[in-house]
């Protein structure tokens, strides 16, 4: 057995024999029809980046991947497609429309002339462990187009990857009309600003007892990140169609963390500790546009530094999953008074208690605080928002643990909402008048592997 990781989420699947070839398959999925006791969608509702997972909409992932064959004991190639659906049901909203992306679709190369050396090219996420319970990667979570290379040793796995993006946004892109050569007009691309992630990572396995179950890792992990310089073209006015060129400077960040982990201290029990700091551009997820520029359009004064902490421990009829990060964020453009500039902190819980090896009784409390610099423009004060959230679950699996899937369950969650946090929400929406949110929800969850690419 192996530990494989897909969407993330660590779990055991047979490794094929590295001369066996064909298909596989394999999926992640989640789809929960709920209400707000209210005759409304019961929604979501978070002060931070990443709240609890349990009132997430629905998401699906189906994986596909081909293990070639190896004439001559060459080296071992798989290719990896991952289709991922999100947004609302056709059964639901009653539009026959389904948002997908493709979320995985490279070629890796296994054992190339040395058995460590691992290549691979293509479109991935590119990631390491999770804090399950929030959904959330603290560390390493890279969705890139790019390639990479690795060296896996027993005890020492070294990695290296390069990436680029160029969201389709004003940011990054634009087109303008020219006249075409002969006749008429066509578009040419004007601007096209590349962002560049470089990357590495060295973990390091210790104290490891196969027979135990028992082991230890430390990791670290930098970034670099750059963004191409480019001029954006538009006009004065309305009245004045003068060219007015914006120009966006050359920028650049860098990112460094680290984690230890140890396994293996009870069943099924992990703990993972995970610390980051970035500056400038890398402060900023590759996927968003940055926001809060300094005077010359540039990310350098931006800051982020985080901690987390993802665990389970389970014992005789019982089992805890723990979840929780802070995180503190300054953006470039040097206001202390600015509500870009902000600290959040969220801590889950989520106990089982075994009532059956077939049926748990689970619950889960989290608690979650955000706190801005700037001013409230209702009431013109500096906010305290926090909400905390109780649920209880009764759920049906297979068995074995507080990750084993897949799993049917009843959720009812209780959001309990400060006054504070309340005025962040629109006054014309109905839940900034609820102190207490209702959420019932039928959920389904499910993971199961496909290829053992690392």
């Amino acid at each position: 057995m192996a530990i494989v990781l897909l969407s993330g989420i660590a779990s055991a699947g047979e490794v094929p024999a590295s001369d066996e070839s064909g298909f596989t398959f394999g999926s992640y999925g989640r789809v929960q029809p709920a209400t707000d006791l209210e005759g409304g969608t019961a929604r979501q509702y978070n002060l931070v980046s990443h709240g609890s997972r349990l009132d997430q909409p629905m998401y699906a992932e189906i994986e596909f991947a081909y293990r070639f064959p190896r004439p001559g004991g060459g080296p071992r190639f798989t290719m990896v497609t991952t289709l991922a659906y999100d947004g609302e049901l056709f059964h639901y909203t009653g539009v026959w429309n389904a948002q997908s992306a493709i979320r995985n679709l490279f070629l890796q190369a296994d054992e190339v002339i040395w058995k460590p050396l691992t290549f691979w090219a293509g479109s991935r996420m590119y990631r390491g462990d999770d804090i399950y319970l929030l959904d959330f990667w603290p560390l390493d979570n890279l969705n890139t187009y790019g390639g990479g290379a690795g060296l896996f040793f027993e005890d020492t796995h070294v990695e290296v990857h390069a990436g680029a993006n160029r969201l389709d946004t004003d940011f990054q892109r634009q087109e303008i009309d020219v006249p075409a050569r002969i006749y008429g007009a066509e578009k040419v691309v004007w601007m096209d600003r590349q962002r560049l992630v470089l990357s590495a990572r060295a973990t390091h396995f210790f104290l490891r007892d196969e027979s135990a179950g028992f082991g230890m890792k430390a990791k670290l992990h930098t970034e670099y990140h750059h963004l191409a310089s480019g001029s954006r073209l538009g006009i004065r006015g309305i009245n004045d169609v003068t060219p007015d060129f914006k120009e966006y400077p050359a920028d650049d960040g860098f990112l460094a963390g680290a984690q230890f982990g140890v396994w293996g201290f009870g069943r099924n029990s992990f703990a993972n500790v995970f610390a980051r700091y970035a500056i400038g551009l890398a402060a900023y997820d590759p996927l968003m546009v940055p926001y809060g520029l300094d005077n010359e359009l540039k990310t350098a004064r931006a800051r982020e530094f985080l901690l987390g902490l993802s665990a389970n421990y389970e014992i005789w009829l019982t089992g805890t999953m723990l979840g929780l990060y802070a995180r503190r964020f300054n953006d470039a453009d040097g206001s202390a008074y600015d509500n870009d500039d902000a600290w959040e902190f969220i801590v889950a819980m989520r106990p089982h208690l075994v009532i059956h090896k077939h049926f748990y009784l689970a619950f889960e409390l989290s608690h979650q605080l955000s706190k801005t610099a700037g001013l409230s423009p209702v009431s013109n004060r500096n906010l305290d928002p926090a909400v905390t959230k109780l649920s209880v679950m009764p759920l049906v699996t297979v068995g074995g643990g507080t990750y084993a899937r897949p799993q049917l369950r009843l959720v009812y969650t209780a959001s309990f909402v400060n006054d504070d946090a309340r005025e962040m929400i629109n006054a014309e929406d109905t839940r900034s008048q609820r102190s207490v949110q209702h959420f019932l929800g039928l959920g389904a969850e499910w993971w199961f592997n496909s290829s053992s690419y690392k």
